[in-house]
């Protein structure tokens, strides 16, 4: 590949530069601030031009990513990839993959599942999973924290503990990246131990008592160890009071987790990483707005009102507790230099997730009517334990390039599920006779449905890349997979018996992957890639039966565009696809059973095409401004669904047609005291159905456009360290946008909105 661009001093650091705080994507050290703070700050750029100017970048730095098992730049991989600094992420408020529903990273669909505060939907390129909850059912995006894949989305929504940065792969990474990568993979990297002896420490407080701390201690090395301790804390109030005494209120945070790492480097050439991280959650669920009705005005309680705005306060005071969750888990990767061509490389780990949630539908899921059940209360709780396994052999041959290797995962996972009413609509229908809300322990009564699964997947995997001397700037990619998966499960209860429904879903396969990639100059790369990549079979424990269904394939192509301009002012990254789906598995509901839902695999091929724009401009020293842009074509297909027998449309959930994010940053010259930064940022999205299935009313969302910003003064001296102080701000406006919105036909329309608008003040001292 080319020769590693020149870098500098510059604050527009690399992001994935081992100690360095810097982002090349959302800028340097970003600084974020609320809506008046930031508009002066940036509103002062064509004056803050002085004499300290030249201690400030003027040009972009590298950034290095490790998208194909070896650390390169950025501009030098052929493939859509975007890759953010946490510090970048902090500016925005994102702490844990949750965050990102509002849109931060365009390419990168997230949303919370129903009312689970831990459990994320994620996808991308239209590609998105309608229930991923299920343990016998995957996402299409492979989820990796530090090399490990995270086979449940459940206990995804935690904080991030010393994150270093994370890299978003679109499209197929089925080579690399393994199993159920067909959207694309996110590859979330943490700090390592430095060795030398230093701490970190942040505080943060806001609005809705809002409280946040995090420490990173790194010990001194000693006889070739080196040893960090991470710790993180995060509380805030719910956004929506519920009336009910002694009840939580809906949208409350609170979780917290810790991380300890060591380093052993025994030799050189030989290091051994071990990681041990552990969590608990135990925020509250959403609030189920009802912003429609297709109920009749003479059985609407007189408490129900239509929202057209984020409640305040809930429609009745209704029980809710808590969803509790524990995730905790271990790794150690080995790595060997045994040469300058050769590293062998050795990822082990075992996770293990307890995950309950209680949501409450106050009302909204409900059919109204005298005497009728009201209040769904939801008890499900997942639990799950995994163990991988991969081997890694990168390295080079003359004008080869290589990656080989071998993957092992095991999953077992159970998960359980039982329906309470919180009471009946009295005769009136002005108030509930309520029922004994039920206890933590839903263990005592018999699960309404509960099952579980076992999981094997064994692979073999390579990667070559040729870049010929005689034909300077070509590079010629080639890998395949070899994926041999086994599944089983069976129905343990379903209404309160054993059915004796089993499944089982085995596959083999090759899936193949090839890129042509020419550097126009040193700067300016060009590429055109195919692969093809697929999702694995299982079944639907909502089924009346536990129907099963077979794996899904996607075969992409890609054409990508990689530019660095102007002597490193400006950065332009494009790329187009056009993919096709074959044997979607698509999800029915029963329009009498709202939680009875069948899954099929459509005969008919989707087709998406989409393009991808990443842009980041230094106009003049010290100010960054950058653009995201994806735009996704992914019409509806005709369906047989399989309630009704009729041919409906289907349509791509959670994917707008446009969105993008926009952002400035701002470093102002250096006072005598410190240094002055300012951060603003845009995400804007079109709407987009939340539920495609045929069976439910299509509903779509409205547009969105939130506005995050950040002031920080920072690199004040404090004793041996630094200080930073900060003025942050999240949807400074106060937009009210769907997060998910669904229409149960015959009954209501209910949505999620986004948080209202927050705001607070930190401190970060570095010693």
């Amino acid at each position: 590949m080319k020769t590693n661009r020149s870098t500098t001093d510059s604050p527009f650091a690399a992001v994935a530069r081992p100690g360095n705080r810097n982002s090349a994507i959302a800028g340097w050290r970003p600084a974020t601030s609320r809506s008046i703070a930031a508009g002066v700050a940036l509103a002062l750029v064509t004056a803050a031009t002085g004499a300290q100017e030249a201690e400030r970048a003027s040009a972009l730095e590298e950034i290095i990513v490790t998208a194909q098992k070896r650390a390169e730049n950025i501009q030098d991989t052929p493939i859509s990839i975007m890759a953010v600094s946490a510090e970048a992420l902090q500016d925005k408020g994102i702490g844990s993959l949750y965050d990102l529903f509002t849109g931060s990273m365009p390419s990168l669909r997230i949303a919370p599942f129903v009312g689970r505060s831990s459990a994320v939907v994620i996808g991308m390129r239209g590609l998105v999973p309608n229930d991923p909850t299920q343990v016998t059912r995957d996402s299409t995006v492979g989820i990796y924290i530090d090399g490990v894949y995270v086979g449940r989305v459940s206990g995804l929504g935690m904080e991030l503990v010393d994150l270093e940065r994370i890299e978003v792969l679109r499209g197929p990474q089925g080579t690399l990246f393994g199993r159920n990568t067909m959207g694309g993979a996110v590859s979330i990297v943490s700090k390592r131990p430095t060795g030398e002896f230093g701490v970190d420490a942040m505080a943060s407080y806001g609005n809705r008592d809002a409280m946040k701390g995090s420490v990173n201690i790194n010990l001194p090395k000693f006889a070739g160890l080196s040893v960090k301790l991470s710790g993180v804390y995060d509380r805030r109030d719910g956004w929506v009071e519920n009336p009910m005494e002694g009840q939580a209120d809906y949208g409350q945070v609170k979780r917290g987790g810790f991380r300890t790492a060591a380093l052993w480097q025994p030799t050189d050439n030989l290091s051994f990483h071990y990681a041990f991280d552990w969590s608990r959650d135990r925020s509250t669920a959403g609030y189920f707005h009802i912003t429609a009705t297709q109920q009749a005005p003479a059985v609407r309680p007189s408490f129900i009102t239509v929202d057209t705005e984020r409640a305040r306060v809930a429609r009745l005071g209704l029980p809710l507790r808590s969803s509790p969750q524990r995730v905790h888990g271990h790794s150690l990767t080995g790595e060997w230099t045994v040469n300058d061509t050769l590293t062998i490389r050795s990822i082990t780990a075992f996770r293990k997730l307890d995950s309950t949630q209680w949501d409450q539908d106050a009302g909204a899921l409900t059919a109204w009517g005298v005497n009728r059940r009201f209040g769904r209360i939801s008890y499900a709780n997942v639990r799950q334990k995994q163990f991988s396994e991969e081997l890694q052999f990168v390295g080079d041959i003359g004008e080869f390039k290589y990656v080989f290797g071998a993957y092992y995962f095991k999953e077992d996972a159970s998960d359980t599920a039982t329906v309470y009413s919180t009471g009946t609509l009295n005769a009136t229908l002005t108030g509930l006779n309520y029922f004994p809300a039920p206890t933590p322990d839903a263990g005592t009564r018999i699960p309404d449905r509960a099952a579980d699964v076992n999981v094997k997947s064994k692979a073999l995997f390579g990667q070559a890349t040729w870049s010929p001397a005689a034909l300077a700037g070509l590079h010629v990619t080639a890998g395949a997979r070899y994926t041999d998966d086994h599944k089983d499960g069976r129905m343990v209860f379903i209404a309160g018996a054993d059915p004796h429904f089993n499944f089982n879903f085995n596959s083999s396969r090759f899936d193949p992957m090839a890129t042509i990639a020419y550097d126009i100059t040193e700067d300016i790369t060009t590429y055109a890639k195919w692969s093809r990549a697929y999702r694995a079979g299982g079944a639907n424990t909502r089924s009346a039966f536990m129907r099963s269904f077979a794996e899904e394939e996607l075969t992409a192509w890609e054409w990508g565009f990689k530019a660095d301009l102007f002597d490193r002012r400006a950065r332009l990254n494009v790329a187009a696809y056009t993919s096709r789906l074959s044997d979607q598995q698509l999800d029915f509901t029963n329009p009498a059973f709202i939680s009875n839902t069948e899954t099929v695999n459509a005969r008919e091929k989707r087709k998406i095409k989409g393009i991808e724009a990443d842009l980041t401009v230094v106009p003049v020293d010290g100010l960054m401004l950058s653009a995201n842009y994806v735009y996704t074509h992914a019409p509806t297909i005709p369906v047989i669904n399989v309630f009704s027998g009729r041919t409906e449309q289907v349509a791509a959930n959670y994917t707008p047609k446009h969105a993008a994010t926009f952002s400035a940053d701002y470093e102002f010259p250096a006072f005598s005291f410190g240094r002055l930064r300012a951060h603003m940022d845009f995400d804007a999205a079109g709407g987009f159905f939340s539920n495609p299935s045929p069976s439910l009313d299509t509903t779509r969302s409205k547009r969105a456009l939130l506005m995050n910003g950040r002031l920080a003064l920072g690199e004040m001296k404090i004793g041996g360290g630094d200080l930073e102080v900060a003025l942050w701000g999240r949807n400074i406006t106060n937009r009210t946008t769907d997060v998910l919105d669904v229409s149960v036909a015959g009954r209501n329309t209910w949505t999620f909105f986004n948080e209202p608008r927050s705001y607070g003040l930190e401190a970060r001292v570095k010693f």
